[in-house]
């Protein structure tokens, strides 16, 4: 049987890898990760990076506590996001520090919701 692997938390150091150059970063500092095909993009506030990892394995290792899969394309660092407003009274679009803008689908905006509203 395998055994599960431990969920990364925000305190985590991870060295991340795109082929040629190697980064080790605390998790903390990763704004958001984002789908680019069988890859994904880690965005940091002093660059992005292209990993050889999915979105997919990505959502499985990462604490539900300190990262939120906002949609099919994107994984949010909570501790980055600065806004949170409601669109068409069916979804939540937040924004990232850097003021990026991302929509949550209508079911994680659900999930959101029920999560985080106390």
């Amino acid at each position: 049987m395998m055994e599960t692997e431990e969920k990364l938390t925000l305190d985590d150091n991870v060295l991340l890898s795109d082929g040629n150059d190697y980064r080790l970063v605390k998790l903390r500092d990763v704004r958001f990760f984002e789908t680019y095909g069988n890859y994904s993009k880690t965005y940091f506030s002093d660059g992005k990076l292209l990993i050889y990892r999915s979105l997919n394995y990505l959502d499985e290792r990462l604490s539900g506590r300190c990262f939120f899969r906002a949609n099919r394309q994107q994984i949010l660092n909570l501790s980055h996001i600065r806004n949170v407003e409601l669109l068409d009274n069916s979804f939540f679009r937040v924004e990232m520090s850097c003021g990026k803008k991302i929509d949550l689908s209508r079911r994680r905006s659900k999930e959101f919701k029920g999560e985080f509203c106390i």
